[in-house]
C-alpha cells in the first residue's frame, strides 16, 4: 500500500462527522439513534406543515368574517333606512327610494355571500362543511363549517319589494350574522393557539433530535487532531521502513558484487 493511500484510507467518523455536522450519518453509526431521529423529523416536518396549515386556514376565515361585516353593514344600513320609512311625514314616492335603495343593498348582500371566496371556494353559500383544518401532525385537526348566508340576501329583498320595513325580520338577520361572526372570531382565535402550539412543539422536537443526531464537534476536531497525527506517525514509520527496505537491498548487492 503506498503513503498516498494510507493518507486516503485514514478518513474517520470523526472526519466524517465534523464534515456533516451529524453524529449518525449510517445506520452503523447508531442504528437505534437513526430510527428515533427519523420518527423525530416525520413528527417535526408535520408540525410544521400543521402550522402552515393552520395559518391557511386562519387566513380563509379571517377572509370570510370579512364577507360577514360587508354584510353586516349592508344590515345596518337596511334597518336604517326601515326606520326612516316608517316615519310618517314621507311620500309614497319617497318611500319607493328607500325601498329602492333597499334593494340595492339586498343585491350587495347577494353579491357578498356569493363573491367571497378562498382559493376559488365560496366560503357564505353553506358549502364549507365539515372543513378538516389538518393543523395536526397526523392530519388532522377542528373540525368546523360556515352556515348558508344567502337567505339573508332573499329576506332583505323581501323587504324592499313590499315595503314592509320589517324590522324584525332585519333584526334577526344581523343576530344571525353577528352570531357567524363571533363563531369564526372565536375559530380564528383558536387557530392562532394551535398554530403556536405546533410551533413550540416543533422547537422542542428539533431540540431533542440535535441532542441525538447532532455532532459534538469540540470532542470530534479533538478526535481529528489525533486521527491526523496518527496518520503522519504511520506515514512517517513507512516510509522509514521503506527506506531501511532499500538499505538492506543495497547493501545484499554490495556484498555480492
Amino acid at each position: 500500500m503506498t503513503v498516498n493511500n494510507i493518507a486516503r484510507n485514514q478518513m474517520s467518523n470523526a472526519m466524517m462527522r465534523v464534515a456533516s455536522g451529524n453524529r449518525i450519518n449510517s445506520a452503523a453509526d447508531d442504528a437505534a439513534g437513526l430510527a428515533i431521529t427519523e420518527n423525530m423529523t416525520a413528527q417535526i416536518r408535520g408540525l410544521d406543515q400543521g402550522e402552515r396549515n393552520t395559518r391557511d386556514m386562519q387566513a380563509m376565515i379571517n377572509t370570510a368574517e370579512g364577507g360577514l361585516e360587508t354584510v353586516a353593514d349592508s344590515l345596518n344600513r337596511i334597518r336604517e333606512l326601515s326606520v326612516q320609512g316608517l316615519n310618517g311625514t314621507l311620500t309614497e314616492g319617497q318611500r319607493a327610494m328607500i325601498q329602492n335603495e333597499i334593494g340595492q343593498l339586498a343585491e350587495g348582500i347577494q353579491d357578498a355571500t356569493r363573491g367571497t371566496e378562498f382559493n376559488t371556494m365560496t366560503l357564505l353559500d353553506g358549502s364549507m362543511q365539515n372543513v378538516n383544518t389538518a393543523a395536526g401532525a397526523d392530519g388532522r385537526g377542528p373540525v368546523f363549517s360556515i352556515n348558508d348566508m344567502s337567505s339573508i340576501a332573499q329576506a332583505m329583498t323581501a323587504i324592499a319589494e313590499d315595503g314592509s320595513f320589517d324590522l324584525d325580520a332585519i333584526d334577526s338577520a344581523t343576530n344571525q350574522v353577528s352570531g357567524e361572526r363571533a363563531n369564526l372570531g372565536a375559530l380564528s382565535n383558536r387557530m392562532d393557539y394551535t398554530a403556536n402550539a405546533n410551533s413550540v412543539s416543533s422547537l422542542n422536537l428539533v431540540d431533542a433530535r440535535s441532542r441525538i443526531a447532532d455532532a459534538d464537534m469540540p470532542r470530534e476536531m479533538l478526535n481529528v487532531e489525533q486521527d491526523r497525527m496518527l496518520n503522519e506517525v504511520q506515514i512517517l514509520m513507512q516510509q522509514r521502513q521503506q527506506e531501511q527496505a532499500e538499505d538492506s537491498v543495497l547493501r545484499t548487492l554490495q556484498t555480492g558484487a
